[in-house]
C-alpha cells in the first residue's frame, strides 16, 4: 500500500527535456503532484535562500546553484509515502526514519541527472548539523558543505513560520529566536548571525 503512493523511478528519470532548468522544472512538478505542501514550502526556501545568498555577497554562479538547491532540496520525499507526509498526528519512530531517507534519496536522484550532480551532496547534505548530530552521516563543521548550511537555516525557517497539520505557524520573531538557539550546534553560528540581520 504504501509502495503505491510513490513516484516511480521510470517516471523520475524520463525526463522529456535537456537543459538544467527545463529538468529543474520537470522535477519540481514532479514534487506537486506528489505533494502540494512540499512544493509550496519548496518555492518559499528558494526564495528565503536566494535573498540570504545574496546577503553574504556570494557569487551569481553560487547563487544559481543555491536557488536550484533549495528548489529541489526535498526531492527525494516523492519517494516517501503520502500517508506518512501528511500524517497530522507525531510520526512513530520508523515513520521518521522513512522520513529521513528523502535526503539520501534526493541525492541518488540528482547524482543521475547530469545538470544537476553538482548540487546533489548540498541536497543530501541539508538536514545535517553544525554539531554532528544530524542526518544522514553525521558531518559536522565545514565537513557540511555551504550550501547545505544555508538550506539548512532557510529550511528551518521556512517550515517554523508557515502553518502546519499539527501546529501553527510562528511568528518571525520567534522563529528567529530559535534560528538564533541553535547557533553552534544545529547551525553554523557566523550565518546565524548574518540571517538574523536579514529581515526575512
Amino acid at each position: 500500500m504504501l509502495q503505491n503512493s510513490i513516484i516511480d523511478d521510470d517516471i523520475i528519470f524520463q525526463y522529456p527535456c535537456k537543459t538544467r532548468l527545463e529538468i529543474t522544472n520537470y522535477l519540481l512538478a514532479l514534487i506537486h503532484q506528489h505533494d502540494v505542501d512540499t512544493a509550496k514550502h519548496s518555492y518559499n526556501v528558494a526564495n528565503i535562500a536566494v535573498r540570504f545568498a545574496r546577503r553574504l555577497n556570494l557569487s551569481s554562479q553560487m547563487i544559481k546553484d543555491i536557488s536550484v538547491a533549495a528548489l529541489l532540496h526535498d526531492i527525494g520525499k516523492i519517494k516517501i509515502p503520502r500517508q506518512i507526509l501528511n500524517k497530522p498526528e507525531k510520526l512513530t519512530k520508523s515513520e521518521f526514519e522513512i522520513m529521513q531517507r528523502h535526503s539520501q534519496y534526493g541525492f541518488v536522484i540528482l547524482n543521475q541527472i547530469h545538470p544537476l550532480q553538482d548540487i546533489a551532496e548540498a541536497v543530501c547534505c541539508h538536514h545535517e548539523k553544525f554539531d554532528g548530530n544530524g542526518y544522514p552521516s553525521g558531518k559536522s563543521g565545514d565537513e557540511i558543505p555551504l550550501i547545505a548550511q544555508i538550506l539548512s537555516i532557510t529550511d528551518v525557517y521556512e517550515a517554523l513560520t508557515s502553518d502546519r497539520t499539527y501546529r501553527k505557524a510562528m511568528t518571525k520573531k520567534e522563529a528567529l529566536q530559535v534560528i538564533n538557539s541553535g547557533r553552534d550546534t544545529h547551525f553554523n553560528s557566523v550565518l546565524v548571525n548574518m540571517f538574523l540581520l536579514g529581515g526575512y
